[in-house]
């Protein structure tokens, strides 16, 4: 039997004073798809877009179905764009949403903040496993379909909030900005050092000289020659695990 067609769909921004459109998709949208520790308070979520630094897109049917959504937060210091959400509801994967999704993202965010790298995490398949909130594997296939490229660094999510826990054993990708290279090549480390020290900051507020885990990060982004754009078959395993497979 042919598999039926993915619903017409479009993507548009979302109003910074929809109240209730964004608490709709935050409950429809994000909250099915991440676990709590990777998942903004939706008073956060709902603040950052009313105050800018957050950029919220849906994709939409006609009659106005949220679909699925992308969200991407400015951190101003270091001229980065995150990615902090891309996700599509079960029963239209596969049907180009997400695709669409990113680069309406992609093209939005350098229109809007013109950042110097555009990033995004994901959870590291060789650590991670498939759950009810989606498998690891299918989101690395979809992101190095895009031509997304991996640093070799020991990542990790901050966490979200007082009551939030980091997320170990996590990836972070490079898929777009001034900065960065678009044949093979290496991004400074230093705008990834400064990328991170903010959001830490801004996440768990100002650092400690005991944080051994977060200095080893920051640390890692001091190669000399700054730090290779890789596929994730050639990243280091940051666990200093044998290599396996993705």
């Amino acid at each position: 039997m042919a598999a039926s067609a993915p619903p017409a769909f479009h993507v548009e921004p979302m109003a910074a004073d929809d109240d209730s459109g964004l608490t709709d998709f935050y409950e429809s949208v994000l909250v099915p798809n991440f676990p709590p520790d990777e998942l903004e308070a939706k008073s956060t979520f709902v603040d950052g877009v009313r105050s800018g630094g957050t950029h919220v897109l849906a994709a939409r049917t006609p009659a106005g179905d949220i679909l699925g959504g992308a969200v991407g937060d400015w951190f101003g210091g270091s001229q980065v764009t995150l990615l902090s959400y891309l996700a599509v509801l079960p029963g239209v994967r596969s049907g180009g949403v997400g695709t669409q999704l990113m680069a309406a993202a992609t093209d939005a965010w350098t229109a809007r903040w013109n950042p110097r790298l555009q990033v995004a995490e994901i959870e590291d398949p060789r650590h991670h496993h498939a759950t009810t909130y989606g498998d690891p594997r299918a989101r690395l296939r979809f992101y190095e379909r895009l031509d997304a490229r991996f640093l070799p660094i020991p990542y990790f999510q901050p966490a979200l909030g007082k009551a939030g826990r980091r997320v170990p054993d996590l990836m972070l990708m490079v898929f777009g900005g001034t900065a960065m290279p678009w044949h093979d090549g290496t991004v400074h480390g230093a705008h990834v050092e400064e990328f991170l020290a903010e959001y830490f900051e801004v996440c768990e507020g100002p650092p400690t000289t005991d944080d051994l885990q977060l200095n080893r990060l920051l640390e890692a982004c001091r190669a000399p020659g700054g730090l290779p754009l890789l596929p994730a078959a050639e990243l280091p395993d940051p666990r200093g695990d044998e290599p396996s497979s993705f």
